[in-house]
């Protein structure tokens, strides 16, 4: 709804269309534990410029975009 989105993803000029992937409940914490980044001591990546994370945990859970 917001114009600004709506011109970067005219004809793909900077923004492809939202894909949405669903994974089991419990996927990110299991992904977290994997990596040794979970517990108290460790940041939860939030953002991110590319898509380093969604990636990763796609390859976990055997999805791949």
């Amino acid at each position: 709804m917001n114009s600004n989105y709506e011109q970067k993803r005219y004809n793909s000029l900077a923004l492809d269309r939202l894909r949405l992937h669903t994974v089991p409940k419990g996927t990110f914490t299991d992904w977290l534990r994997a990596k040794g980044k979970y517990g108290g001591q460790h940041k939860v990546p939030r953002l991110s410029n590319n898509r380093k994370y969604v990636e990763e945990i796609l390859e976990f859970t055997g999805i791949y975009a």
